[in-house]
């Protein structure tokens, strides 16, 4: 079966400029990062604040682009842009991409709560 996401590697940074437009300094928010989703899988991704969660998700909805690695969603790659406005459109009209926009911490046994709920609806 295909994968619908399909990540290798992932590299994100995230940079701080000074006032004249210069690299001040640099943080390592996702590290080599690789994961393979197939349609219909269910997936949670837990972690503590800052562990890159969120940043993880928004390169899913292609808000972030790697520093390095790769993002495919459907076969296609995140860096793509004519071709992944058209999958991402398709995974909204779906509702997908709601998950994959959630914001925020979830405490731990509402997240429970929730994949249970996942789990019973499948």
């Amino acid at each position: 079966m295909k994968d619908i996401i399909n990540i290798k590697k992932l590299i994100h940074d995230y940079q701080k400029y000074n006032e004249d437009g210069k690299v001040e300094s640099t943080y390592r928010a996702v590290d080599e990062v690789s994961l393979d989703v197939q349609p219909g899988q269910f997936i949670a991704i837990l972690g503590h604040n800052g562990s890159g969660k969120s940043t993880l998700a928004k390169h899913l909805n292609a808000i972030l682009l790697p520093t390095e690695g790769t993002v495919y969603v459907d076969g296609k790659d995140t860096r793509d842009e004519e071709k992944i406005k058209e999958v991402l459109g398709q995974l909204r009209a779906n509702g997908i991409a709601n998950i994959l926009a959630l914001r925020g911490d979830i405490p731990a046994g509402l997240a429970k709560d929730a994949i249970g709920s996942f789990a019973h609806a499948s």
